[in-house]
C-alpha cells in the first residue's frame, strides 16, 4: 500500500474548484478539515485492504471464526487447544478438500494429517473361482474396509486376570486420523483400524 494521508489531501484539494475561497495553504482552516477526511478515507482503506486477507483461511484472523462456522469447524475431530496456524491449517484443508472414496483420497487425508504410511485393504467376497488360500469373506465384508496404520497404537491397555469384568478387552488412544476417516467414509461402509502388535 503506497497511499498515504497527504496523497488522500492531495486527492481531495484537487477536486476543489480554482480561487482564492478554496485555498491550499498548510496552515488553512480548510487544509485541516481535509486532512482530518484524508485520515478517515485512509484509515477505511486501511480496513478495506485487510478485509481482502480475510478472504483466504490460510491468512484470516479476524473472520477465522466465520470461516470455521462456515465450513462446520471445529468438528468432533479437532483437537482442543489448537493455535490460530492450526486453525488456519484446518480450515483451508477443508475448504480445499474435494472428497471422494478411493482408497487413494483417505491415504491422501492420512498424509495431511501426518500419518503418513497408512494403506487400506479392500474385502472380496469369498467364491469358488478364487485361489483356496484367499481369505474367507462374506457378502457383510465387502462393504467393510481396513486402514492399516505403520506404528503401534499409544498407550495400550488389555485386559489381565485382575481388570474388572465390565473393562474393555483393549485400552488405546486412537491415531488422530481414526475420527477423520470415520467422519468422511461412504455411509454405507464399515471402517476398522489395525494397528501392528
Amino acid at each position: 500500500m503506497g497511499v498515504t494521508q497527504a496523497s488522500w489531501l492531495a486527492a481531495l484539494q484537487a477536486l476543489l474548484p480554482p480561487g482564492r475561497a478554496f485555498t491550499r495553504e498548510l496552515d488553512a482552516v480548510l487544509t485541516k478539515v481535509l486532512s482530518a477526511i484524508a485520515a478517515m478515507l485512509l484509515a477505511t482503506q486501511i480496513k478495506l485492504e485487510s478485509v481482502l486477507d480475510q478472504a483466504d483461511p490460510r491468512q484470516a484472523t479476524n473472520m477465522l471464526p466465520d470461516w470455521e462456522r462456515l465450513l462446520g469447524l471445529p468438528d468432533a475431530c479437532t483437537p482442543a487447544g489448537q493455535q490460530v496456524v492450526d486453525r488456519q491449517r484446518a480450515a483451508w484443508q477443508r475448504f480445499t478438500e474435494q472428497g471422494g472414496a478411493s482408497p487413494a483420497y483417505f491415504i491422501g487425508i492420512a498424509e495431511q494429517i501426518n500419518e503418513p504410511g497408512v494403506s487400506i485393504t479392500e474385502f472380496r467376497q469369498a467364491n469358488c473361482n478364487r485361489n483356496c488360500n484367499s481369505s474367507l469373506h462374506g457378502l457383510a465384508d465387502v462393504f467393510t474396509w481396513r486402514v492399516n496404520i505403520p506404528h503401534p497404537a499409544l498407550n495400550v491397555r488389555l485386559m489381565n486376570c485382575n481388570s474388572p469384568c465390565d473393562a474393555a478387552l483393549q485400552e488405546y488412544t486412537p491415531s488422530i486420523i481414526e475420527c477423520a476417516l470415520t467422519e468422511r467414509k461412504p455411509a454405507h461402509t464399515n471402517v476398522i483400524f489395525a494397528y501392528p502388535a
